[in-house]
């Protein structure tokens, strides 16, 4: 079944043309009341706990990394966890544990970044949102 065309909404002498329309009607209130957004909380707080579930996980393959290091032979490896320096030498080696520990933060700290990034929509302190 067809759908009807309905004739222009007309405002003003003027055709309202959707979100185009609605974006500048909400940007034009200098005190932004009109800037009220849903926050999405429950999707939030379950996508918190996922990145949440993923940083644990990482955290115990770092842990176990750590480990291998610890006990390695070569005195460089045993080092590189007390020093920057020689951890991001040491990671230059090919399927060096260096190597794994430093991409294994990069991912870890790519993930605490979006965990913590989005605590402010679920405590309510945006203006803007609302459930």
């Amino acid at each position: 079944m067809a759908t009807p065309i309905m004739p222009p909404d007309i405002e003003l002498g003027r055709v309202r043309d959707g979100y185009p329309a609605l974006a500048k009607w909400i940007a034009q209130d200098p005190d932004d009341d009109p800037l009220v957004f849903r926050k999405f909380g429950r999707l939030s707080a379950r996508s918190l706990l996922h990145l949440q579930c993923r940083l644990i996980a990482l955290e115990t393959e770092l842990d176990v990394l750590d480990e291998e290091a610890r006990s390695a032979k070569e005195f460089g490896a045993r080092q590189s966890l007390q020093r920057w320096e020689t951890l991001v030498a040491n990671a230059k080696t090919a399927n060096s544990v260096e190597g794994k520990i430093v991409r294994k933060w990069d991912e870890f700290e790519m993930l605490l970044k979006r965990y913590c990034k989005p605590s402010h929509e679920l405590n309510g302190s945006d203006k803007h949102l609302h459930n």
